[in-house]
């Protein structure tokens, strides 16, 4: 093709019919812009196609995301649920008296359970998301703006969830600083081998309810169950969201809810 108008352009010059020339040169300047308009539209298109596919793989993964962090939210939800329960038992057994090693045990089994509020999500879809720029392939907007609001109310979650597990750091030192109920954990309960290790005057402040220990050791219980309450309520509240951000992402992907 590039001989072709080769040889078109050179019999004009030889024929000296330079306005035709002129006209021919104009010509294939303009065949040239289109086609190099046409390359880029299809270049663009392509890119646009590139672009939409990645979108729709992006919403799969956290709709995959959510659908697994909203499993593992109530899970916690009603593993706290009767914590909460165990709680309430173990105040009760503080205020009827303890008995036995074997109780306080349990005791203080529970207490490290009700210290124990992580929060865990699956958000390193959208982290990577965010790092990366590729957040702006979600076309839709309002969708977007739900994604982005409802990982914005995790983060806030974090840090309440960590403002609080910093508050109750304070408050488990001033527990093991001041009694011995730290000896009781399963965690190490097993190096106390023998009586003189642990005995019953080890707990025996649990049964004066006058004894500062006793006191201590009540706080730090109510402590943990506020603890508790709040990280059941952050994921309970979190269940709702992601629920409604998995029915919009669900109707953009045209699935069925």
């Amino acid at each position: 093709m590039i001989k072709f108008f080769r040889t078109i352009r050179q019999r004009m010059l030889n024929e000296n019919r330079f306005s035709r020339y002129f006209l021919y040169a104009i010509g294939e300047i303009v065949l040239v812009v289109i086609g190099i308009l046409i390359a880029l539209q299809i270049n663009n298109w392509n890119q646009r196609s590139r672009e939409h596919r990645a979108g729709v793989d992006l919403l799969e993964q956290v709709h995959s995301d959510l659908v697994q962090d909203t499993t593992d939210f109530r899970a916690i939800v009603a593993r706290n649920a009767a914590l909460r329960e165990e709680i309430r038992g173990l105040l009760t057994t503080l205020y009827d008296g303890v008995d036995s090693i074997e109780q306080v045990k349990r005791m203080s089994n529970v207490y490290d359970r009700a210290l124990d509020q992580t929060f865990s999500p699956h958000d390193n879809t959208y982290r990577s998301m965010v790092s990366t720029g590729t957040l702006g392939y979600i076309r839709n907007d309002t969708l977007k703006e739900a994604i982005m609001d409802l990982y914005a109310e995790y983060d806030q979650g974090r840090e309440l969830l960590r403002s609080i597990g910093d508050w109750m750091i304070k408050v488990v030192a001033t527990v093991d600083t001041e009694t011995d109920f730290m000896k009781f954990g399963s965690a190490i309960n097993d190096i106390y081998t023998t009586e003189a290790m642990l005995n019953e005057r080890d707990y025996a402040f649990l049964n004066d309810q006058e004894d500062r220990r006793f006191m201590i050791l009540v706080r730090a219980i109510s402590g943990a169950a506020f603890n508790q309450k709040v990280n059941s309520d952050v994921h309970a509240h979190l269940i709702t969201r992601c629920e409604a951000v998995l029915l919009q992402i669900d109707k953009e992907l045209g699935q069925e809810p």
